[in-house]
């Protein structure tokens, strides 16, 4: 399996996260024997089982250990993939004794002595090796609870009991330290040999992702004594630890080696591409210019092969369009000197006929202030120039906000992506108080605007005509720009960005304001009004051709993370299926489901696991008895996969009974996926549209109940069952979970019938659930 792994690093490490789930991979092979080869000769895991209950039983006669409950025995359905002949499925409690410390109580805290550890301190050993610490106790109160079985000893494992859960730390000779009961679990290693091991079973996805599952759906997640205990764990001959420990870290330390290539040519290839970026916006002639152009030209295609590098041409093209770089000029142009006269011309006449407001001279631009040499046609001119007064918004009294009808009301938040999105958290002003007190801060559409309340500085957009009339708060400063002045090109000047040098900010710690003094002083470099709308123009069609290169080098990625997908999958010799395709059929329902206020986490998990099942996708096999249903916890790193990729994220409120509701939000790329998906699924996406449309708008309730019960019927005709409806409904609610009782049976029996009548009947083929698949198959 190793060969199979280094023979194809380059496939894997170069895939998108490719080396943390590479990382991943060598974890999961180790924690499934798949990593090293099995010594027949060596002992079996069963005989280090048995040495493990001796010493447990001699400790507890000599009274240093109390008597553990007897652990219930581990049914074959509980176990979610076969181990090699000679190891041992066990649950953690078999192998140690997982505990917590004895309390100690605030008015013992001290700020120096021995240190006390929370979960958040044992996050940061486990992860840099070392802690600042804040919390201390007393030597002697130290020596006091170092009698009890609980204070931690060399080869012990701590584990966070709270926040981040399940994160360990293995207790080293040098260590002094006690810890906070509930926040920290302590696993007393019986055979401290185990401990390298055992060390990277807890950071497996093995792990990682049971005790998340089971936590799921709690207003904290929490990892108890009793259930860390019952946790099933894969357990290895003794000698066969000790090379998979070896194996883990020499593949380990290879990650290293990757990551840190991988990080240092990066930085050089930014390097790279930034100096010849560079090299043209500080070209001092045309013909050092052209000389630039042409050796980027040459070496494009090698240059621009991430998104940085091309979001840095983006920038470039920006700057070169304010620099009078990116179109000729045209000596028949009319030169911009003649377009301030106009503009000055225009200003008089909306004073004389009353429309606006005289505004004070502004001092011409100084030859200190302008960032570049502009083209002879051009001139440096200030924004109040060419503007009507220039103003920031207002916030009135809360209780004027309207949220359904009146004048759209933006905030910064509002500028996303250099655009208005008013949908994000959309207000109203009544039109009353838009013309009456806050009519300084009035607006329409063309008006460009601009954060000024910061960090970050910088967000632009134009008002779009979605509303004749908008309002906005003081964080905000807008620019109605006197015809006939391009909106676009001053827009795009403002996005560029580089005229923040020389502004001055003001502001109180960690906030970066500007003043609208400041921002009627902008130094402006203004073209010709023909130029103006070249420039524009010219850089709408390259920004286009740059969005499409992203969209090529996207594909790209994604086509390359299907071949590292592919190769994970066979080193699993197929027991999970390809991660990617999950995530293609989660997009696909996200991207038709993710507005519904009621589409959750545990609705998305039940219709994927009813269009898995009812279509017989067979994109999971994991399904487990869950209180919300069934559950396949690989949908965790799923979502974390989609947030990466940009397909989609997901958020988490917690409502006012103290649950979590988790919301999703589509991504940029989702797109893609959503199309990968619908030509998998050829004919069957007709179907799948029907599953869709027959949930849309129903509570989370009710998609738990039919997922449920198909689960429940399906696993009783996949054991040879043919159950009736008084069957079904008592599996569901006495056999399923202790949560199902609050589904009565005459609310079972109506979904029942529901089903039935809209063709959502199983057939047995489908994933049977599993930890309770015994009873049914007894």
């Amino acid at each position: 399996m190793t060969t199979l792994l280094t023979r194809n690093l380059p496939l894997l490490a170069g895939a998108p996260n490719g080396i943390k789930k590479l990382r991943e991979l060598i974890l999961e092979l180790a924690v499934r024997g798949k990593l090293v080869p099995q010594d027949p000769n060596d002992e079996p895991a069963s005989e280090l089982l048995k040495r493990i209950a001796e010493e447990k039983a001699r400790l507890v006669a000599e009274g240093k250990i109390k008597k553990q409950k007897p652990l219930a025995e581990i049914g074959e359905e509980e176990t979610p993939f076969e181990v090699p002949t000679n190891w041992a499925w066990t649950r953690l409690g078999e192998l140690g004794l997982v505990g917590s410390s004895s309390r100690v109580h605030q008015k013992d805290w001290q700020t120096s002595g021995i240190p006390f550890y929370r979960a958040r301190e044992i996050v940061r050993l486990s992860k840099d090796g070392f802690v600042e610490n804040e919390l201390f106790i007393s030597e002697a109160l130290y020596q006091e609870l170092s009698t009890g079985e609980s204070a931690p000893k060399v080869g012990d494992i701590m584990l966070t009991g709270v926040g981040t859960i399940g994160v360990p730390y293995r207790v080293q000779k040098t260590d002094r330290f006690y810890f906070k009961d509930a926040s920290v679990l302590i696993f007393k290693n019986h055979i401290a040999d185990n401990s390298g091991y055992l060390l990277k079973y807890f950071v497996s996805p093995l792990w990682i992702e049971k005790i998340h599952a089971e936590s799921m759906g709690t207003t904290v997640h929490t990892l108890t004594i009793a259930r860390a205990n019952e946790t099933l764990c894969p357990l290895p001959p003794l000698a066969e630890q000790y090379r998979i420990v070896a194996k883990v870290d020499e593949l380990m330390a290879l990650c290293d080696r990757l990551e840190a290539r991988q990080a240092d040519a990066g930085s050089a290839h930014a390097q790279l591409v930034q100096a010849l970026l560079d090299s043209l916006t500080q070209a001092p002639d045309a013909e050092d210019f052209a000389q630039s152009w042409q050796h980027l030209a040459e070496h494009f295609h090698t240059l621009f092969t991430t998104e940085s590098s091309i979001d840095a041409l983006k920038q470039t093209l920006l700057q070169l369009a304010v620099m009078g770089k990116l179109v000729p000029q045209d000596p028949s142009d009319e030169p911009a000197s003649e377009l301030c006269k106009s503009i000055e011309a225009e200003k008089q006449r909306l004073v004389a006929e009353k429309k606006m407001k005289e505004t004070p001279h502004l001092e011409p631009v100084s030859t200190d202030e302008e960032l570049f040499t502009a083209p002879s046609s051009w001139v440096w001119v200030r924004m109040g120039d060419i503007c009507r007064p220039i103003s920031s918004g207002s916030t009135p009294p809360s209780d004027l906000f309207r949220y359904d009808e009146g004048i759209p009301f933006l905030k910064v938040y509002n500028i996303r992506n250099q655009e208005i999105d008013f949908e994000y958290k959309k207000q109203f002003v009544s039109p009353e108080n838009h013309r009456g007190k806050m009519k300084r801060s009035a607006l329409v559409p063309g008006d460009v605007v601009m954060n000024i309340v910061g960090p970050p500085l910088g967000k632009v957009a134009i008002i779009p005509d979605t509303f004749p009339e908008w309002n906005c708060n003081q964080a905000i400063v807008f620019f109605g720009l006197i015809a006939p002045v391009s909106r676009q090109y001053i827009y795009t000047f403002l996005k560029e960005g580089s005229f923040l040098k020389n502004i001055a900010l003001i502001g109180t710690a960690g906030q970066d304001n500007i003043s609208v003094t400041k921002s009627k002083n902008i130094a402006v470099p203004l073209p010709p009004i023909a130029e103006q709308h070249r420039i524009v123009a010219k850089l709408d069609q390259l920004m286009a051709l740059c969005d499409q290169l992203k969209s090529r080098l996207s594909e790209a990625r994604q086509v390359h993370e299907y071949l590292a997908n592919a190769l994970i999958g066979q080193a699993l010799s197929g027991e999970k299926k390809s991660g990617a395709e999950v995530v293609d059929f989660s997009a696909y329902l996200i991207s038709k489901l993710a507005p519904q206020r009621t589409f959750g986490r545990v609705a998305h998990m039940k219709m994927l696991f009813l269009a898995d099942s009812h279509l017989g996708l067979g994109l999971m096999d994991g399904y487990r008895r869950h209180a919300a249903g069934p559950l396949d916890t690989s949908i965790y790193r799923m979502e974390e996969r989609a947030a990466q990729e940009g397909l989609y994220s997901a958020s988490i409120e917690v409502l006012k009974s103290g649950q979590e509701k988790v919301s999703y939000h589509v991504g940029a790329n989702i797109s893609r996926s959503v199309e990968m998906a619908a030509a998998a699924l050829g004919a069957g996406r007709k179907e799948l549209d029907r599953l869709i449309a027959l949930f849309e708008g129903r509570k989370t309730d009710d998609l738990e109940a039919v997922a449920t019960l198909y689960a429940v019927w399906n696993d009783a005709l996949a054991g040879g069952l043919h159950p009736n409806d008084e069957w079904l409904i008592s599996e569901f609610r006495n056999n399923w979970h202790e949560a199902k009782e609050r589904f009565t049976p005459d609310i079972l029996g109506n979904w029942l019938g529901w089903m039935r009548d809209h063709g959502l009947v199983p057939t047995g083929n489908s994933a049977v659930t599993k930890s309770q698949a015994a009873f049914l198959f007894k």
